[in-house]
């Protein structure tokens, strides 16, 4: 029985045991469920790489009800935080089914909890916010349709052990009473197991309480406020958007390093020409790349940063243009001369973009951080401000990155009419992915924490310069 075809009954029964005891209130009650659900599915316990899922789902609403005359409830808000992620990975040659999204609160959702007074005791049921209707998908690393939760569907994985269901279904909308003045009402459901093939395991832990008090509770209580707001959704989204293309960029200047120049040196005379430009652009431009990608990944990952009462600003960028070997004198369409002087001014625009955009990156790492650190402190002041500066920093991130993307596209469309590429084969790109981390890792991006806001490992899918360059 789902959740919503229970409602009406429970509301009916909880009627039934609430007949009118006193027709005045008795202040605020306060209405809380919290839980985590975990489950995990194996499609071979024998070789798990095969096809493996998982999900590990938590909630905590609060909804503080203030009663006034018999029959009436005000609600004076509700808080409700959602988290978790959801996995599934398989084996060569299925890893392009690979997917990982976290969850999160969706947006203007209704209450899940539904309370219910005649004057007497108060009742109340309270949904478990595990559908569409109230948890969403974000950060997905699969466009695929099974890499969300849609607004009719629910998260979840594989089925759930006989010795869970029971408790698991009875936690799906659990309904309670408590009597004005008296002491909180509490219940708990716990329960794990496994099933007899060993594909399914799941575990259900939730607490539901009702409590009075002739005053009105802290508003902020111990639920912290929602963690997800669109601006923020926004941001994380668009850095890991921008994530994914920073890393193929870089793989060619931190990766390949000088072999890019080499390559291109080796291409002729036009690639002679233009090869020593390439070269004086790796390091400046690598070093660009390892800081984006490193405020791109924060962003995702978000740790708290202090100072959350000051809203970020994007730094000027002050490094000087790089410094170009002199190109040859020939001139006439295509010749090595012209090529270069036309390439030139090119790299220049897309080094001073990419620290454009770089600068732009940093400021909303911090601002998701202190935005993250102002939650904890359910500081809700800070919470708005934060959440201000990330409206206003993404319409100039994506300006930016706009503008880093038409002068990469530039510098691609140049070496491409001169015949100019640089390309990967297998091992020299796993061996360009290699160093490029490695890098990172020097630069204070540790591997595993680009993992997590990748959602999974880094992988070379522009296997040529041009194709990086691109987008």
């Amino acid at each position: 029985m789902t959740a919503r075809r229970t409602i009406s009954a429970l509301l009916a029964a909880l009627a039934l045991g609430l007949a009118p005891a006193a027709a005045r209130a008795d202040g605020w009650v306060t209405v809380r469920y919290t839980g985590t659900f975990d489950q995990s599915f194996v499609y071979q316990p024998s070789n798990p790489s095969v096809w493996q899922s998982t999900l590990h789902f938590t909630w905590d609403e609060r909804e503080v009800f203030h009663l006034t005359t018999p029959d009436r409830m005000r609600s004076e808000g509700l808080q409700i935080s959602i988290g978790g992620k959801e996995t599934s990975t398989y084996a060569p040659p299925n890893t392009a089914q690979d997917c990982s999204f976290g969850i999160a609160p969706r947006p203007r959702a209704p209450s899940p909890i539904l309370p219910s007074w005649s004057g007497g005791p108060v009742g109340a049921i309270a949904l478990m916010p595990i559908t569409g209707t109230y948890a969403m998908s974000v950060s997905p690393t699969s466009p695929s349709p099974s890499c969300a939760i849609p607004p009719t569907g629910g998260a979840g994985v594989g089925v759930i052990p006989p010795s869970v269901m029971k408790e698991y279904t009875a936690a799906e909308d659990p309904g309670i009473s408590a009597e004005l003045g008296r002491p909180t009402v509490t219940r708990r459901f716990d329960a794990d197991g496994k099933s007899a093939d060993g594909q399914d395991t799941a575990s259900i832990h939730a607490t539901m309480t009702v409590s009075n008090s002739a005053r009105k509770p802290p508003a902020g209580g111990t639920t912290p406020p929602p963690d997800v707001t669109p601006a923020r959704k926004r941001a994380k989204l668009a850095a890991l958007d921008a994530l994914r293309d920073t890393l193929q960029r870089a793989l060619y200047p931190c990766g390949v390093g000088a072999g890019v120049g080499t390559a291109l040196l080796a291409a002729g005379p036009v690639g002679l020409a233009v090869g020593g430009t390439m070269t004086a652009l790796g390091t400046p431009l690598c070093l660009a790349y390892l800081k984006t990608i490193k405020d791109e990944a924060d962003t995702v990952a978000d740790p708290p940063v202090p100072s959350y009462r000051v809203a970020a600003r994007i730094q000027p960028v002050r490094a000087a243009a790089v410094k170009l070997p002199a190109c040859t004198r020939s001139r006439g369409a295509g010749s090595p001369g012209a090529v270069c002087r036309q390439l030139q001014p090119a790299v220049q625009k897309l080094l001073r973009a990419t620290r454009e955009t770089g600068a732009s990156a940093a400021a909303i790492d911090t601002t998701i951080g202190r935005e993250t650190a102002a939650l904890a402190a359910h500081d809700r002041t800070a919470i708005a401000l934060q959440d201000r500066t990330l409206a206003t920093l993404g319409r100039s991130f994506s300006a930016r990155r706009r503008a880093d993307t038409t002068a990469a596209r530039k510098v691609a469309g140049i070496l491409r009419s001169a015949g100019l590429d640089v390309r990967l084969d297998a091992t020299k790109g796993a061996t360009a992915l290699s160093t490029l981390q490695r890098r990172l890792v020097a630069a204070g991006l540790p591997a595993a924490k680009l993992r997590t806001a990748l959602g999974g490992a880094p992988q070379v899918s522009a296997t040529d310069l041009l194709t990086a360059l691109d987008g």
